[in-house]
């Protein structure tokens, strides 16, 4: 079985409409995955037109976006499958504001990947997708694969390289701005994914622009 994943689609916000490279990349696919940020509810219908479509909220949905669940699990055949956003309002104002001071990359997915895989204690999932943080991950927590797709449009806001927001949202916009420009090129590359189901597990593979 072939699932496609995608997060932070950001349609009707930063983006018009989704991609046709997303609709091919995408194409295939028995199962669609969205891990939040779709923003406007029209991704939905527009992904259905491909496969059924498993979809959790993010912190960027408009009005316009159905009301989703925060985490959903998701079986296929005997192996299950957590999907989540991946926001920690704890944590990631902290972790943008840390970058940027330091001027660099900081040591601090290992405690990301963790906490998104304990989101899901108690449900014996096998794979965990998250979105988010605009980064495509594939690796392994404690036996469980974890997966962001990475974003349609990682650069958010300053999509297209769009001038940052006046007042708060500004400042904000040139913080985020920093911490993504220290993630590197190849991160902030336009992406989606694909888990496929096999015998011994879920696969992943990051499909890039």
């Amino acid at each position: 079985m072939i699932i496609g994943v995608v997060a932070d689609t950001h349609v009707g916000e930063f983006l018009d409409e989704l991609p046709q490279w997303v609709l091919d990349a995408l194409a295939g696919s028995d199962l669609i995955l969205h891990a939040g940020d779709l923003s406007d509810g029209s991704v939905i219908r527009t992904l259905e037109r491909i496969a059924p479509v498993v979809a959790v909220r993010g912190d960027h949905d408009l009005p316009t976006a159905p009301r989703l669940p925060r985490r959903a699990v998701v079986q296929v055949g005997r192996h299950r499958i957590g999907l989540i956003h991946g926001k920690r309002r704890s944590t990631d104002a902290l972790v943008v504001a840390a970058h940027a001071a330091a001027g660099r990359r900081i040591g601090w997915d290992a405690g990301r990947l963790r906490a998104m895989v304990r989101a899901f204690d108690g449900n014996n999932v096998d794979a965990v997708v998250f979105g988010h943080w605009h980064e495509a991950v594939i690796t392994h927590v404690d036996g469980v694969l974890v997966m962001n797709p990475g974003a349609v449009c990682p650069w958010g806001s300053l999509q297209g390289g769009r001038d940052p927001r006046p007042g708060a949202a500004g400042v904000a916009d040139r913080l985020v701005r920093r911490y993504r420009r220290q993630l590197g090129g190849a991160a902030m590359t336009a992406s989606v994914a694909r888990l496929t189901i096999t015998a011994t597990g879920p696969d992943g593979m990051i499909i890039r622009q």
